[in-house]
């Protein structure tokens, strides 16, 4: 980007100010740039569409993603049928999911004050595991929000969904803990 913007600007400044992570006369000198500089103003726009697109996917359920109580709460403030399942660590809980249902997460359970990474490993029947490495998560909060692909859960037989929390260490992965999703397929 910085070959086009004549200042000489960067990506990470761009997206600190969309983030809101500018704060006072950094801010302020930015936006009077952003009302000059049509390249950055056109990165910035991309920008914006590109976390819209990723947005409104996640809120669709097509693919499996980490998500925050506050996009929860969205989703429902939205008018979004949330089907949420709370597991413990070493839990199992009976989940299906409906025609009706526009997004189904599970709310993992779980101490991560002492984690410094957390890696999520899911199974979904006798297919291969899939690991997403480095997930968000907040310490503090007792919980990792994973929403699922829904198209992906409608078109499962009944089976068994089952996700382990790991944390990557010298000495391999520690585990946190285990879930268990007894999945049954819904009435097609």
């Amino acid at each position: 980007m910085s070959a086009r913007c004549p200042d000489g600007l960067d990506l990470a400044t761009l997206v600190d100010y969309w983030f809101g992570d500018l704060a006072g006369p950094d801010e302020d000198r930015f936006e009077r740039h952003l009302l000059e500089c049509d390249a950055c103003a056109s990165v910035l726009r991309d920008l914006v569409a590109t976390g819209d697109g990723v947005r409104r996917l996640a809120h669709e359920g097509a693919f499996r993603v980490i998500v925050s109580p506050s996009f929860l709460e969205t989703a429902s403030r939205r008018g979004l049928r949330v089907r949420e399942y709370v597991v413990p660590a070493g839990g199992h809980v009976a989940c299906t999911v409906t025609a009706d249902d526009d997004l189904m997460v599970g709310r993992l359970q779980g101490d991560f004050r002492s984690v410094l990474r957390l890696d999520l490993l899911a199974q979904v029947a006798d297919h291969p595991e899939q690991r997403i490495e480095d997930v968000p998560l907040d310490p503090f909060s007792g919980e990792l929000i994973v929403a699922q692909q829904m198209s992906a859960l409608r078109s499962l037989p009944s089976c068994l969904i089952r996700m382990r929390l790991v944390s990557p260490e010298a000495g391999g992965d520690r585990l946190v803990g285990e879930y268990t999703f007894a999945h049954t397929a819904s009435a097609r």
